[in-house]
C-alpha cells in the first residue's frame, strides 16, 4: 500500500476513535472535574506505556530527545484535553466536536501566515467557519463559556497537529510517552483538590485513555509522517460527524437543523482551505 494512502487510512482511524470520545467525555465530566478527567486520562496512558519505556531503557535504545519533543507536544495536548473537557460540561458532544473542528482552520491560517501565502480562498474559508460557529451557537444561547473554552481548546489542538508534523518522525513510543507526561504530572494536584473517581467514570476514562489517547495518538503520529498537516486537518473534519453519530447512538442528543447547517459550514470552510494543498505533492 502506498505510504500516503496508508497515512490517510491511519488518520481516518484516528478520527473515528476521536469521534467516539466526545460522548464519553460528556459522561465523564458529569461525575468528575475536567482537571481530574484530563489528568487521570493521561496518567492511565502513561501507566500503559511505562513497561515499554522501561524495556527500551533496559536495552539502551531509549531516545531522550524524542521524549523531550513529545513533552513539548504534550503541553498543547493537555491544554486541548482540559479546555475541551471544561467546555463540554456546558455543551452537547456534537457541538463540542464541531467547535473543536475549528482546529483545522487554525492550522491553515498558521501555515498561510508563516509561509506568507494567505489567499482569497483562505479568507472565504475563515468567514464560512465563523458563520458556521455562529449558527451552531445561537440556538444554544450564543457565545457561552462552554463555547469559548472549547474554542480555546481548538487552538491548542491545532498546535498539537502542527507539532506532531514537526516531531512525528522521532521514535513513536517516546513521543507518545512524553505527550502524556504533562497531564499525568498534574494528577496529584487533582487528587489534592478532591478528584475522587467513581467506578462508572473510571470505566469511561480508561476507555478514553486506551482507545482515544494511546491508540488514536499512535495512529495520528504515524499517519502524519506521510501526510501534510493541512491534509491531516482536512481528514480530522470527519471527527464531528462521527461524534454526532456516536452521540445519537447513545441517546445523548437528537438531530436538529442548525447542527447540520452550522456544522456543514465549518466542514465546507476547512475543505475549501485544504483544496490547494490536496492538489499538490507533499513530502517531509
Amino acid at each position: 500500500m502506498n505510504k500516503r494512502v496508508a497515512g490517510v487510512v491511519s488518520l481516518v482511524v484516528t478520527t473515528i476513535l476521536w469521534g467516539s470520545s466526545f460522548s464519553f467525555i460528556k459522561l465523564s465530566v458529569t461525575d468528575v472535574s475536567p482537571l481530574t478527567y484530563s489528568s487521570l486520562r493521561s496518567f492511565i496512558a502513561v501507566i500503559l506505556l511505562t513497561p515499554i519505556i522501561l524495556l527500551k531503557m533496559y536495552r539502551g535504545v531509549l531516545s531522550i530527545n524524542s521524549l523531550y519533543k513529545g513533552f513539548i507536544v504534550g503541553i498543547a495536548y493537555f491544554l486541548g484535553l482540559f479546555l475541551q473537557a471544561a467546555g463540554t460540561v456546558y455543551t452537547t458532544p456534537s457541538l463540542s466536536a464541531f467547535i473543536t473542528g475549528l482546529n483545522s482552520v487554525h492550522v491553515h491560517l498558521y501555515i498561510a501566515l508563516v509561509e506568507r501565502n494567505y489567499g482569497l480562498i483562505d479568507g472565504i474559508a475563515l468567514l464560512l467557519a465563523l458563520s458556521g460557529l455562529y449558527v451552531l451557537t445561537s440556538p444554544s444561547g450564543g457565545l457561552t463559556i462552554g463555547v469559548l473554552l472549547i474554542f480555546m481548546g481548538s487552538i491548542a489542538w491545532a498546535a498539537q497537529i502542527i507539532l506532531v508534523s514537526r516531531y512525528g518522525s522521532s521514535s513513536i513510543i517516546e513521543i507518545l510517552y512524553g505527550m502524556f507526561l504533562p497531564g499525568a504530572l498534574t494528577y496529584p494536584f487533582a487528587l489534592i483538590l478532591g478528584g475522587a473517581v467513581g467506578i462508572e467514570a473510571l470505566i469511561y476514562i480508561t476507555y478514553l485513555a486506551v482507545a482515544c489517547s494511546v491508540l488514536a495518538t499512535f495512529f495520528q503520529v504515524w499517519g502524519q509522517r506521510y501526510v501534510s498537516p493541512l491534509t491531516a486537518a482536512l481528514i480530522f473534519l470527519l471527527e464531528p460527524v462521527f461524534a454526532l453519530l456516536f452521540s445519537l447512538a447513545m441517546g445523548l442528543e437528537g438531530i436538529e437543523p442548525y447542527k447540520v447547517i452550522g456544522g456543514g459550514l465549518i466542514v465546507i470552510a476547512t475543505y475549501l482551505s485544504s483544496m490547494a494543498e490536496l492538489s499538490s505533492n507533499w513530502s517531509k
